[in-house]
C-alpha cells in the first residue's frame, strides 16, 4: 500500500493536469445534466404522488423500488436502450437518484401538520392554492433533504456509468484505465479526489441551502 504522503502528492500533481482536469470537467457536467433530470422528474413526480391518493397507489411502490434500486444497477439496462455512449451514463444518473427525491417530496407533502392545514382552511385556503402556498412550501425541508441525498446516489451512479462505459471521457473512465494497469497509488489519488468532489459540493452548497431553509422554516 503506498504512503498517505505519496497519495496526497499524487493528489496535487492530478488537480494540475490538463487531462485530468478535463476528465473532472466532463463527468460534472454529465451529473449536473442528470441531476437536473432529477429535479425536474423526481420533484414534479413526487407532487403529483403526495397531492393524488389514487396515483400514490399505483406509482408509489414505484417510486420506492427506484429508490431501493443500487444506482450501478441501472447501468446495464441504460447500456441496453442507449449503447456505450454519455446518454447511457446520464440515463443511469437520472434513474439512481431520482427515486429518493420522489419518495421525500411525497412524503413532505403528505406529512404537513393537521394544524397548519386547519389554520389555513380557517383563513379561506382551498384545492390549488391551499395545495401551492400552503402545502407546498411545508414540504419544502424534506424536498431539499431528498435533493441532498440525491447527489450522493447520483455521484454514485455516475462513477458506476462511467466505469462500465469505458469509451468516454471521464473519472470513472480513469479510474477503469490505472486499475487495469494495477496503479495503486494513482487509484487511491483518484478516489480521494473523487470522495473530495462529492463533500465539498454537498458542504458548500447542499448542506448550506438545507441549513438555510431549516432555519427559515424554524426547523433548525
Amino acid at each position: 500500500m503506498p504512503s498517505p504522503l505519496m497519495i496526497g502528492r499524487l493528489v496535487v500533481t492530478n488537480m494540475t493536469d490538463a487531462a485530468f482536469l478535463f476528465a473532472v470537467a466532463s463527468s460534472l457536467r454529465r451529473m449536473m445534466i442528470g441531476f437536473t433530470g432529477v429535479v425536474i422528474i423526481g420533484i414534479g413526480t413526487g407532487l403529483l404522488l403526495g397531492r393524488f391518493r389514487f396515483l400514490d397507489d399505483v406509482l408509489g411502490t414505484l417510486a420506492i423500488a427506484l429508490h431501493a434500486m443500487p444506482g450501478a444497477a441501472w447501468v446495464p439496462l441504460a447500456i441496453v436502450l442507449f449503447g456505450l455512449n454519455e446518454s447511457a451514463v446520464i440515463f443511469t444518473v437520472l434513474l439512481g437518484a431520482a427515486g429518493i427525491v420522489m419518495v421525500n417530496t411525497s412524503s413532505g407533502v403528505k406529512e404537513v401538520p393537521p394544524l397548519v392545514l386547519r389554520a389555513a382552511k380557517t383563513m379561506g385556503a382551498r384545492g390549488a392554492t391551499l395545495f401551492w402556498h400552503v402545502i407546498v412550501p411545508a414540504a419544502i425541508p424534506r424536498i431539499v433533504d431528498g435533493l441532498r441525498l440525491a447527489w450522493a446516489f447520483g455521484w454514485r451512479a455516475l462513477m458506476a456509468g462511467e466505469l462500465m462505459v469505458g469509451s468516454i471521457q471521464g473519472m470513472g473512465r480513469l479510474l477503469n484505465d490505472v486499475a487495469k494497469q494495477r496503479q495503486m497509488p494513482q487509484l487511491l489519488a483518484f478516489m480521494v479526489i473523487i470522495a473530495t468532489i462529492s463533500v465539498a459540493i454537498d458542504t458548500l452548497i447542499f448542506k448550506r441551502v438545507e441549513k438555510m431553509v431549516k432555519s427559515k422554516w424554524g426547523t433548525a
